[in-house]
Parts: structure tokens; C-alpha cells; sequence
């Protein structure tokens, strides 16, 4: 039986998964958590199929130890900034403002990213500053492109058309065209808003796994 790692992204925890985990009960299923909102948890893996959610699929890249049995990309990227040859990235400037918002606002930053994400009703109970600027910080900086290219397992991207966090020339700058599908008209939670869709395409993946 493959074992998944799923990686959420940032402002949410292992619990963001629960959609899609619970349509795939004949898997084994690991969840990593970064502790924005509790205690993080970080488990030794042995050939896992890694599914990342956001900035959850770029610190796997910087920090899951290799070998893995395949990668699944969701609304992923493995750098997030504008660079002379990733001119689709973010601004590196508007991650620098939140991250200054964020040392006097942490409730308000997170809350108005949460919303720009999708999310309707934001709960911040048990919220840890620390870690979120922590990965905040990183987010800014990481540029995990030499490990994606190195990456020798098969490798899925699925993104949105209209993803307002990871827009769509982002992933199509992001990933080779071979692994990219696109779901038009939708945003950056995928594991929220397409569920059932997302978790027959981790199934299909993975039963072409070696």
C-alpha cells in the first residue's frame, strides 16, 4: 500500500486534507503540519507519494527526504517571487509588506490572506504567529526550481485558471507542460472546492506508480 504525505500551505493545518483524505480510506495517509495552529508534526517517511498544497509542495521539495514514489503538485509552485526568469512570480515587494503587516497584525494578515484565498468563515482559534512568519520569511525567498528539476520520481501539477495566489501563467512558468492540468474557472483551494475531483486524480496518479 502507498503511503501519502500531504503538505498544507500557508494559514491552514493538517486538517485542510480531510476532504480529499476521507475519499481515499484504501490509502495510507500521513499528515505533516507546520503548527500555525497547534503543535507541528513532522514524521520520517519512507518512499511516500508527497501531495503539497501551496507553499506545502515547495517546502517539500527544500526539506522531504528523497527518494520519492511520485509528486502531486495542488495550486503548488516551487518559487513563489518574481526573478529576472520568473517574471509571472509574485512581486517579491508584497510578500515583504505582509510580512512587515504581519509583526504588528498577525490575526488581520492571516485573516485577509485566508479570504483572498476563498475561505469564508476564518477561524484562527489556537493561531501561532511564530511559525507563520517564520514561513512567511522563507516564503519570500525559497527558489526550489533546481529540486524540482531534479526530481526523479513522476510529478502531477494541478492548478486553477482563475487561482488569485498562484495565478495561471505562475504554473504554466512553474512546471513542465507535460505535468500541468488546469481546471478552468477554478481558485487556490482545490482540496476544498474540488474534492472528489482531486482525490480520483491522486487514485489514477498512483496506480501508475512503479
Amino acid at each position: 500500500m502507498k503511503t501519502i504525505a500531504f503538505l498544507h500551505g500557508w494559514g491552514f493545518d493538517a486538517s485542510f486534507w480531510q476532504p480529499v483524505a476521507e475519499r481515499l480510506p484504501d490509502f495510507a495517509k500521513v499528515f505533516i503540519d507546520f503548527g500555525f495552529f497547534g503543535q507541528p508534526h513532522r514524521p520520517r517517511l519512507d518512499r511516500p507519494l508527497v501531495v503539497g498544497h501551496s507553499l506545502g509542495f515547495a517546502w517539500a521539495l527544500a526539506n522531504l527526504e528523497r527518494p520519492w514514489a511520485g509528486a502531486i503538485a495542488v495550486n503548488g509552485f516551487p518559487r513563489f517571487t518574481r526573478a529576472p526568469d520568473f517574471v509571472a512570480g509574485t512581486p517579491p515587494r508584497l510578500v515583504e509588506r505582509m510580512l512587515t503587516r504581519f509583526a504588528t497584525e498577525p490575526e488581520t494578515v492571516t485573516t485577509e490572506f485566508l479570504g483572498r484565498c476563498g475561505v469564508e468563515s476564518v477561524d484562527l482559534d489556537g493561531i501561532r504567529p511564530q511559525p507563520l512568519a517564520s514561513a512567511l520569511s522563507w516564503l519570500g525567498q525559497c527558489d526550489e526550481r533546481p529540486r524540482l528539476a531534479g526530481l526523479h520520481c513522476p510529478l502531477l501539477a494541478l492548478a486553477g485558471t482563475r487561482d488569485p495566489i498562484v495565478p495561471e501563467a505562475m504554473s504554466r512558468d512553474g512546471f513542465p507542460p507535460e505535468s500541468l492540468t488546469l481546471v478552468e474557472g477554478a481558485g487556490h483551494l482545490l482540496p476544498l472546492t474540488h474534492p472528489e475531483w482531486l482525490a480520483s486524480r491522486i487514485r489514477l496518479f498512483a496506480a501508475g506508480l512503479p
